[in-house]
């Protein structure tokens, strides 16, 4: 390992309070920190910290949910003060001034069913219909007033992955957000007991996460058009599906001029 890797750290689930200065109020429920990089007396870009962001909403677009941080569905931008993210728009789709209700409910019924979801499943067992997991989804719409079903589940299930995976991540360093452990090799070349045993073990470590660090952005789809007046820095990706229920890539880049940064999605 060379000097200039020395000078970088990888922090998965950074903290919101470390991520984010002043927000709109929904913030908190809809941009979920998946990882950091933090510079340390790097020589280009000192002591600078960049932040992989999750977005949930509801894919419900309209005109008026856009604004010049976020003109499209595959782009967002931040600004970068202090080496937290700060969005100064507000926050606009449907179902979001219910976050508030639904995040904290999400969370309530996971740390209450923490040790059921931190036991090896197999997909059978997690996924039955009077499950501990399909009763907190119920538990949840039922709570809330006004939102449509689809949106509380996904919301739900995405918010549950996350708690999920970051705990995974703080009990075992590794990053797997799987709920359930595959059987396909159960009597083949392992047992289940060999597979129960390995199950918090399996995922990727911290230094896995980044894809191409700081050099060139592996597409998924076409490459996205940007404007060569931005002069951007590609920072690296992540893929949203290592930490959540999400399947975009995130490309991350830097505008040094404007000290802002700039999200780019690709789904699979």
């Amino acid at each position: 390992m060379n000097n200039t890797q020395k000078s970088i750290e990888i922090i998965p689930f950074s903290e919101f309070e470390d991520t984010f200065n002043s927000i709109d109020s929904n913030g908190k429920f809809v941009f979920l920190p998946l990882a950091t990089i933090q510079f340390n007396q790097h020589s280009e870009f000192e002591d600078k910290s960049f932040h992989f962001i999750s977005i949930w909403d509801t894919g419900d677009y309209e005109e008026s949910f856009f604004n010049d941080f976020r003109k499209n569905i595959s782009c967002i931008k931040f600004k970068l003060e202090n080496n937290k993210y700060s969005y100064p728009e507000k926050l606009n789709f449907p179902f979001v001034d219910l976050l508030s209700q639904a995040y904290p409910l999400t969370q309530q019924n996971f740390q209450q069913h923490f040790d059921y979801f931190l036991k090896p499943k197999n997909y059978d067992e997690f996924s039955a219909e009077d499950g501990i997991f399909n009763q907190g989804r119920e538990f949840v719409f039922n709570s809330l007033n006004g939102i449509d079903k689809f949106e509380s589940s996904h919301y739900y299930e995405r918010i549950t992955q996350y708690l999920y995976a970051k705990e995974k991540y703080n009990l075992f360093d590794k990053i797997n957000p799987a709920f359930t452990y595959s059987e396909t090799f159960i009597g083949i070349t392992t047992t289940k007991e060999e597979v129960i045993a390995d199950f918090h073990y399996e995922g990727k470590s911290k230094d896995e996460i980044i894809n191409n660090l700081l050099g060139t952005p592996e597409w998924l789809q076409s490459p996205e058009e940007i404007s060569e007046k931005l002069n951007l820095t590609f920072i690296g990706s992540v893929y949203e599906g290592d930490f959540t229920n999400g399947t975009a890539e995130i490309y991350l880049f830097w505008d040094k001029i404007n000290n802002e940064t700039y999200q780019f999605f690709q789904w699979t």
